[in-house]
């Protein structure tokens, strides 16, 4: 099922696709951390992602709009394989929510952002990797670092 497109960015702005600015962006993060969606490696927890998806799909009915905010919290630091995995289970997680409108995009963590945006780094491949499969989706940083493009909205 492919959805259409319903958000654009403009210099880190969110946009309706009718060009309508998009107010008070940071109250549409949805929190997930990676500990639930993956309590252990290689082990989703599917009850969590059908409830998360219940909650999106009920959001379509009240018109609400939300993006995914992933939290990084299973190791503070990159160990080996810890940023693929970590952009595994973010991609499950999306393929998990693929038919809720009601999902903008999904926000990049500021430990794959303080890598920058490099073509081959953390940042740019957990981008990648998530727009593989959902073109529609908008991408969302915390905090501006130098590099962020401009197609990724500062809340």
């Amino acid at each position: 099922m492919k959805l259409e497109k319903l958000f654009d960015v403009k210099e880190n702005r969110l946009y309706t696709v009718g060009g309508e600015l998009v107010p008070a962006v940071a109250e549409m993060a949805k929190t997930v951390r990676w500990s639930d969606v993956e309590p252990e490696a290689d082990s989703y927890d599917e009850a969590f992602l059908a409830g998360l998806r219940e909650e999106l799909k009920n959001a379509e009915s009240e018109k609400k709009f939300y993006f995914i905010e992933p939290v990084f919290d299973r190791g503070a630091d990159f160990a080996e394989g810890a940023v693929e995995q970590f952009t595994a289970a973010m991609k499950h997680c999306a393929r998990r929510i693929k038919d809720c409108v009601s999902v903008a995009g999904f926000a990049i963590p500021q430990e794959l952002v303080q890598a920058g945006f490099a073509p081959d780094g953390a940042a740019a491949l957990y981008r990648e990797a998530l727009s593989e499969k959902h073109a529609q989706y908008v991408y969302f940083c915390k905090a501006a670092v130098e590099g962020v493009p401009s197609d990724i909205v500062l809340y």
